[in-house]
């Protein structure tokens, strides 16, 4: 006797909540019950300062932390709304379908580690996701009816896209090319006026910050010369975060997919461009897999509608399920379990964080802590540890929020012990910690002047072997009031010069120092080795030399040094 409709429909019903309800408790489990990925006390930081802007990315991922982590002082609350905002991408995954098939949907969705593991990572992914799955939403709706409702929807889906990462305006765009019949709507037009207005007060810092978040995505981070390697890694990655097993398979589909309405034909203009988009940008230096995550609910609901129509090939999904789903199960088991970090996995940001910092606040004994070169160690040390620590970035590494942020009046001028997993020749004073040997050593009044902002022209060009130019220093409220602002002769404005290799430079110094300053403005001049200029462009920056020899601080974003004429 075959069962009626309706009751089919209520069975069906209850299965996909108990689903529903069994991936938000297994997240919740696995978020409370994890340590922290380096980066996601990064982003707590970020709580710790709001701003309409950071460094690195929009401020979306900073307020879902800071209201997450005011209601638990912890991992799960630093992640909590990371966990509900993924769960609620997979629901809006599953209401984009047109053609739902329940079984093929579960069997892929638990076959997934970007959603069961990444899915409790805090980083600015997940609320992009969530965000490109609500804009296909409204974006469904306005291709029926553009009306009031719909074209607001598209704009506050848009600038929550915007919000959480700049990858969204790839979203936007492509979607935009998939059907050049939406710029003669005013109500698109409108949509992108109401988003634009909103997205404004970011906008603002950016300008107000000189568009550091601008200059150093789309050029200081880009490679000296091409490696092989960083398309070789972005295609082999590409496919892992597709599935670990039917990754593969995915892929295929999504690409084989005919568009069966213009909701497709935007999932599917959006799907190859951004994998082509960054399948370009490997040209231009290593692509991490995770920036195609907005392609992700395109992956999905594209391969969802091809493999429903193909059940032969649908049994793959089925085949690999149940490997599929153990291998994930292991990785997050294996991420909650409180174990010694693995010798097969040499960068375990998970595991013995708490002892780690315990170690390292020991071997301080009261002093102030300096990291240098990341901006991960030290937000992991005030995570666990509740005390200050700085960041130092110094002219052979990049900048970040450390920069912005007032922790390094905390440090300045008093006894410290600087912490460094690079130079071991001169942090000669060992720490042995559960995350492997770390170099240290003391200094009695530390010093360093990360927080100012040094700009000059764009292009800086040499007259007979010599540079002069005007420095534009501004200087932040927490160092400009700084009793010992001036105590350090020894810091002056220093000029790198980049060969090929970023890490490698020329440190030319200026004589030139903080006190010399007036009105912001600094005159300096450089005297060019003899022998230097044989290639017309080299990149520069400027730092201040720091309490640590030959390590200045990095204070500028890219500027051009060309050849003169008389150089």
């Amino acid at each position: 006797m075959e069962m009626p409709d309706d009751r089919r429909l209520t069975i069906g019903r209850r299965i996909k909540t108990a689903f529903y309800l069994l991936w938000l408790a297994s997240a919740m489990l696995h978020a409370g019950n994890a340590g922290l990925f380096d980066d996601e006390a990064y982003y707590w930081m970020y709580a710790q300062y709001p701003s309409m802007g950071y460094f690195d990315h929009p401020p979306m991922i900073g307020l879902l932390i800071r209201y997450g982590y005011a209601m638990f002082s912890n991992e799960l609350g630093l992640r909590f709304f990371i966990v509900l905002m993924s769960t609620g991408t997979v629901w809006g995954i599953d209401a984009l379908l047109n053609h739902r098939n329940d079984r093929l949907f579960y069997a892929m969705a638990l076959s997934l580690g970007l959603m069961q593991v990444g899915g409790i990572i805090a980083v600015p992914d997940i609320p992009l996701m969530f965000f490109v799955v609500l804009f296909f939403l409204a974006y469904r709706r306005f291709l029926r009816q553009p009306g009031w409702t719909e074209t607001i929807a598209i704009a506050l889906t848009i600038a929550g896209m915007l919000y959480s990462k700049y990858h969204g305006v790839l979203i936007v765009f492509f979607t935009l090319l998939s059907n050049f019949r939406l710029l003669g709507k005013w109500q698109t037009w409108l949509a992108g006026i109401l988003a634009l207005a909103l997205f404004t007060p970011h906008l603002y810092w950016q300008y107000t910050h000189d568009f550091p978040s601008f200059r150093y995505h789309l050029f200081e981070r880009n490679a000296s010369y091409y490696k092989f390697e960083y398309t070789s890694e972005y295609i082999f990655g590409q496919i892992l975060l597709a599935g670990p097993m039917i990754g593969w398979l995915l892929l295929w589909a999504a690409g084989s997919r005919k568009p069966a309405d213009e909701l497709e034909k935007g999932l599917k203009w959006s799907f190859f461009g951004i994998y082509g988009f960054f399948l370009i940008n490997t040209f231009k230096g290593r692509v991490e897999a995770n920036w195609t995550a907005p392609a992700f609910i395109s992956l999905f609901v594209l391969s969802h509608q091809w493999l429903h129509e193909r059940p032969a090939a649908a049994r793959w999904v089925y085949r690999l399920f149940i490997p599929s789903l153990l291998l994930v199960l292991t990785v997050r088991v294996y991420m909650m379990l409180d174990i010694d970090p693995s010798p097969l996995m040499p960068k375990d940001e998970f595991h013995r964080n708490p002892e780690w910092s315990e170690v390292i606040r020991k071997k301080a004994n009261g002093r102030a802590i300096v990291f240098v070169n990341t901006y991960q160690r030290p937000s992991q040390y005030m995570f666990y540890t509740g005390e200050k620590a700085y960041g130092l970035n110094n002219i052979f590494y990049r900048r970040n929020n450390f920069n912005f942020w007032p922790v390094e009046a905390d440090v300045f001028g008093k006894s410290a012990l600087v912490i460094s997993h690079e130079n071991y020749a001169y942090f000669t004073d060992t720490i042995h910690s559960p995350r492997g040997f770390i170099g240290s050593r003391h200094f009695d009044e530390y010093f360093s002047f990360s927080g100012v902002d040094i700009r000059c022209p764009a292009t800086v060009r040499p007259t007979g072997g010599r540079v002069a130019t005007t420095l534009d220093i501004r200087m932040p409220d927490h160092l400009a009031a700084h009793p010992r602002l001036h105590d350090f002769d020894t810091a002056q404005i220093v000029m790198a010069i980049y060969i090929r290799d970023k890490k490698k430079a020329t440190l030319l110094q200026s004589g030139s120092r903080i006190r010399d300053v007036r009105n912001g403005k600094l005159n300096v001049e450089l005297q060019l080795p003899e022998t230097f200029l044989t290639e017309d462009v080299y990149q520069i920056k400027w730092g201040i030399n720091t309490a640590i020899p030959g390590w200045p601080s990095l204070n500028s974003s890219d500027f051009r040094l060309e050849k003169g004429a008389g150089a």
